[in-house]
């Protein structure tokens, strides 16, 4: 029970902390935007991903996150689902968290144990057929064909996963609370610099 209010009063200080996030990056008229159908400028945030996310966070119904589970083979670990259930999809590092990466990559590998060690190379051969594909759900496009996942089988159970394809090498982060939490408070921090850096990635 102590175990589940701490969790809850974690999760009421992401959101808080999240609106303040919001609250200072609000997108600025002059910047440079790629996103738009013409040349024009279009006011863009500074956060990198915000244009697309626009810190719209949307709840996943219980329906969702049991069909999630069931597509997974394995229960979400519990700190993510309840992040699911009380925040949801939207803003997140880089292109933020993303219910269709979610959706397309729970599949039954999920429940199969993600490889020891804190390190190691994608490809498990020199023709590089054979990749990790074992213990883990995308959560983020990082962008250039890398992504970022959560460990959801085995000894790293709970924590995010970096797959860094260009460089052939996954490695193991935080736990996903204490990454998402540190996004937003270098986010916080960075907007709050003078001059405003034009761009946090």
């Amino acid at each position: 029970m102590e175990e589940h209010e701490h969790l809850r009063r974690r999760l009421a200080r992401i959101t808080e902390r999240l609106a303040r996030l919001r609250e200072l990056d609000t997108a600025q008229p002059q910047a440079p935007n790629l996103l738009g159908p013409d040349p024009r400028r279009h006011a863009r945030h500074a956060m990198f991903g915000a244009d697309l996310h626009a810190y719209r966070n949307r709840p996943l119904a219980e329906d969702r996150l049991a069909a999630l589970e069931e597509k997974a083979g394995c229960p979400l670990p519990e700190d993510f689902r309840a992040f699911l259930a009380e925040i949801g999809v939207g803003p997140g590092p880089y292109y933020g968290i993303d219910a269709d990466w979610l959706e397309r990559t729970a599949r039954e590998t999920c429940a199969r144990p993600f490889p020891d060690g804190e390190r190691g190379p994608i490809y498990l051969d020199e023709a590089g057929d054979e990749e990790v594909e074992d213990g883990y759900l995308v959560t983020t496009d990082i962008g250039c064909g890398d992504i970022i996942g959560l460990v959801t089988a085995g000894p790293a159970r709970g924590r995010v996963v970096f797959l860094l394809y260009n460089k052939d090498e996954w490695s193991l982060g935080p736990p996903f609370l204490d990454y998402y939490e540190q996004w937003i408070e270098r986010g916080i921090e960075r907007l709050g610099a003078d001059p405003r850096p034009s761009m946090i990635v």
